[in-house]
């Protein structure tokens, strides 16, 4: 061992490292990590036609609505989403759910 030179990681390791502080860190922030995963506006498709033409609220819409709210004001802030947030039809569906308004800053 004395005159042998310590060979560098490999690359595999260094990825294997890599997720390993991922993991932790993701381990450590569960409840953000949880709440971005759940943030997926193409689940909210079954609220589409009622958030722009009115008519029924279908249930999957309001599951949906529950299931996202911690995405909301994200939506809402979005170029390509907040105009449905923030219309009337919208306040309807959160009405029909039985859901508050986001409140967005």
């Amino acid at each position: 061992m004395g005159g042998e030179m310590m060979k560098p990681p490999s690359m595999a390791a260094g990825v294997a490292l890599l997720l390993a502080i991922a993991v932790a860190f993701m381990a450590t922030t569960t409840t953000t990590a949880e709440a971005v995963a759940a943030c997926n506006p193409a689940q909210l498709t079954p609220c589409a036609g009622p958030a722009l033409f009115g008519g029924p609220v279908p249930p999957a819409c309001c599951a949906q609505l529950r299931a996202q709210q911690a995405c909301l004001c994200g939506y809402a802030r979005s170029p390509n989403y907040g105009s449905y947030i923030r219309s009337p039809n919208a306040a309807r569906l959160f009405a029909v759910c039985r859901l508050p308004m986001p409140r967005c800053s």
